[in-house]
């Protein structure tokens, strides 16, 4: 019987089968030994069905019974939840699982996390190159101060959302960005620094 998830009829036949041979050891379905028995398998089954949730419960992706006291421990709604009036109990998560999973990285790392985890397949991030008298002629005169600014393409991806009938009345009819996406990433930024987002690729 290795492993979790047996079932109440499950231990009890296996309880039964570690019972002594014998005719001393033969019961009847009603008598109470037998009903000892039955009460002991539901526990186990009982036990079982705990630790798997205990599983569940300790990853912030699948915890739902604990998940408020992972959300009081990692600082979840943030600021940049708190500001997003359509946040919903996913993008909570969302966070949630990118605070968690991202301890330790680089900023460019960070910024391909959060994408991946608010569903960006595709995230990059670029430097303006100064101008300089080595640069080609078709290259665009940036001056030293741009090289402190990044640029985070999401490709493939516009994010217009419409209003529908089911929006609220102060809704915009339309919306484009990522209005999470953006503060997250401007929260772990280097404070010299200022971004840029640009959304969807070329052809869009």
């Amino acid at each position: 019987m290795a492993g979790l998830n047996h079932s109440a009829s499950e231990y009890f036949q296996a309880l039964k089968l570690l019972l002594p041979p014998g005719p001393a050891w033969q019961f009847d379905d009603g008598c109470y030994f037998v009903k000892l028995l039955e009460l002991a398998s539901r526990e186990f089954a009982r036990i079982d069905a705990d630790i798997e949730a205990l599983i569940r419960e300790a990853d912030p992706r699948t915890a739902s019974v604990t998940l408020t006291d992972w959300f009081d421990e990692w600082g979840v709604p943030d600021e940049c939840l708190k500001s997003y009036s359509d946040a919903s109990l996913e993008d909570y998560r969302n966070v949630l699982v990118t605070k968690y999973a991202t301890q330790g990285y680089t900023f460019s790392e960070l910024v391909k996390l959060i994408g991946k985890t608010l569903g960006y397949s595709e995230v990059s991030i670029d430097n303006f190159k100064i101008f300089r008298v080595t640069s080609r002629v078709n290259e665009r005169v940036y001056s030293p101060k741009w090289s402190n600014w990044f640029m985070t393409i999401t490709v493939n991806k516009i994010n217009e959302r419409k209003f529908l009938t089911t929006s609220r009345v102060s809704a915009r009819l339309a919306q484009w960005g990522d209005v999470l996406f953006e503060c997250m990433v401007r929260s772990l930024a280097p404070c010299h620094t200022d971004i840029i987002f640009q959304y969807g690729g070329a052809d869009e």
